[in-house]
């Protein structure tokens, strides 16, 4: 009768491990992961309105700039676009160059999984939940240096500008895997625009 225990301890351990690993297949958060990244990237594209662009859009709504890289006349694929949020506008009337300096708020996230459900937060500049000015330091980079999608967007964006930015695997880091990002992910990008120089101009001192 002393070996009860004991069984039932073990049959308790074997149970824990199933259950276990049945929750670690449950929520593998990259399970069909480029099949998720273009399902994401589709409803955005469905969501968006093409009549919009950085000018005319509204706070939140959705709206689309296709890749710096192509021919403005050439026909676009869904994945040759980014998908943009104001979150909020700036004052500023001028937007950077391919070549310029910037200084920038950030933060990087993939899409929404089981485990992250705002998306798990690869990079950033944020020292703060929420982007609060006066209290987060700013990173600086060239434009030219950053994926393809970023460098779209920030040639639209205005000193002051907070965009909310959806890039395809395409535009991003494609299907290998780059540090923390695993390949064909959609990359998810809040930018605040701080400051930007022209070529042969700096920063100013942070």
């Amino acid at each position: 009768m002393r070996r009860i225990p004991g069984i039932c301890l073990t049959l308790i351990l074997i149970s824990a491990c199933f259950s276990s690993c049945k929750e670690s297949e449950e929520f593998d958060d990259h399970h069909n992961w480029k099949e998720r990244n273009i399902a994401y990237i589709n409803d955005l594209a469905a969501k968006c309105d093409n009549n919009l662009t950085e000018t005319n859009a509204s706070l939140n709504s959705i709206f689309r700039i296709a890749s710096y890289r192509l021919d403005p006349k050439a026909e676009k694929e869904v994945t040759d676009f980014i998908y943009c949020q104001i979150i909020s506008k700036g004052e500023g009337k001028e937007s950077p160059l391919y070549t310029d300096s910037i200084r920038i708020n950030y933060r990087l996230r993939l899409i929404p999984t089981d485990n992250y459900p705002n998306g798990q937060v690869l990079d950033q500049s944020y020292t703060t939940p929420d982007l609060e000015p006066e209290f987060n330091i700013p990173s600086s980079f060239v434009t030219s240096g950053l994926v393809d999608g970023v460098v779209t967007a920030l040639q639209h964006m205005h000193i002051g500008d907070r965009w909310r930015i959806c890039i395809p695997y395409t535009l991003g880091y494609g299907d290998s895997d780059v540090n923390k990002v695993p390949g064909y992910s959609t990359l998810i990008f809040d930018i605040n625009l701080v400051e930007f120089a022209r070529t042969g101009k700096k920063l100013s001192p942070k």
